[in-house]
């Protein structure tokens, strides 16, 4: 009786070291995924495998990373990553509350601003995804996404002046700007909505020069939470709609 005792006692610490070999060992994910165990941080690294860190599977995903905050309600990008799945699947109202979470358990992932106006652009809440792209470029000057999302959010409210101004800033601080297709596209839409046709027309023509250069990892590093599957079709739709945007620029400058 006294060895059950012991044995039960030392069950969720043997749960978490099998779940850990399970995973770090023997790379079977699906094993640990269904073991007790009682890691946070397992429960963390599981869930960034299934969310595309070696396979994309959104509902795995999911459970690894309740099953983080579960356990760990604190743990840092816990809820940080729920939010960006619930994103994905349009599940904006979820997505807020997670990120919420995320920015009241882990004040210094200011990274959570980014995805918050993503949320908020998305679900037409435009001045408070304003607010949170321009402090997430303020946060992350060298990253170029903060600046294309706010140029997106300040275009749709009509302010596109501030949304070339941003875009102008973006190739003056982030890295490798000049070779960003998001950035010459958004460049190219603020001056059209401006009546800078001509400047639109090279900002569109550079982009469409930048698109055919694109590579897989190049869509996949812009848009790390969609699934890996879809980058072809995800780079095939950019190329069209800035080919569109290239020819619609075309036919206003020679009407002008």
């Amino acid at each position: 009786m006294c060895f059950l005792i012991l044995v039960l006692l030392f069950i969720p610490k043997l749960s978490d070291q099998i779940a850990k070999a399970s995973f770090e060992k023997f790379r079977n994910p699906d094993l640990a995924l269904i073991l007790n165990f009682n890691d946070a941080t397992l429960a963390m690294s599981i869930g960034n495998y299934f969310f595309g860190g070696g396979e994309y599977d959104l509902k795995k995903a999911e459970k690894s990373f309740k099953r983080a905050v579960g356990i760990n309600p604190g743990v840092l990008r816990g809820h940080y990553q729920l939010a960006r799945i619930y994103f994905i699947e349009n599940k904006f109202d979820s997505a807020l509350e997670e990120i919420n979470r995320e920015l009241e358990y882990n004040s210094e992932n200011l990274r959570a601003l980014y995805v918050r106006g993503l949320i908020y652009g998305f679900s037409g809440k435009l001045a408070d995804a304003e607010k949170d792209f321009l402090r997430f470029t303020q946060w992350a000057p060298k990253e170029w996404a903060g600046y294309n999302d706010l140029a997106w959010v300040l275009s749709k409210q009509g302010k596109d002046a501030e949304a070339e101004n941003i875009i102008l800033l973006a190739f003056k601080k982030a890295i490798r700007a000049e070779e960003n297709p998001w950035l010459w596209n958004a460049l190219g839409v603020a001056e059209l909505n401006v009546g800078k046709y001509k400047e639109a027309l090279l900002a569109f023509k550079k982009a469409n020069v930048l698109t055919e250069n694109l590579t897989l990892e190049d869509w996949r590093r812009a848009y790390p939470g969609n699934n890996p599957a879809t980058a072809r079709s995800g780079i095939r739709q950019f190329r069209n709609a800035v080919a569109k945007n290239l020819q619609k620029a075309e036919m206003i400058a020679v009407e002008k």
